[in-house]
């Protein structure tokens, strides 16, 4: 079941960020993401996108911090049930 959550994670975390961490039980990152991802949200529409310059390099490393995390994620709870379960 956790590589099944992983998976469906990196998807979610495809359209948003932080989200997808959080089902995958990563509170920490995941909350961190999501935070970090509605705080440039707020300042791109306050700013009427003027420190867009700033931001977008910002939302574009939330975003690739959310994928790899979702993939390592992915990846370990694939590794581990491997172990635990011998296959034939």
């Amino acid at each position: 079941m956790g590589r099944i959550l992983a998976g469906i994670g990196i998807v979610v975390n495809l359209f948003v960020p932080g989200l997808g961490s959080l089902i995958m039980g990563k509170w920490s990152s995941g909350g961190i993401q999501l935070g970090v991802l509605a705080v440039v949200w707020i300042l791109k529409f306050i700013s009427f996108g003027l420190l867009g310059f700033v931001l977008w390099p910002i939302t574009g490393v939330i975003w690739g911090w959310a994928l790899v995390g979702g993939i390592v994620t992915y990846m370990e709870r694939g590794h581990r049930s491997a172990l635990r379960e011998p296959r034939y």
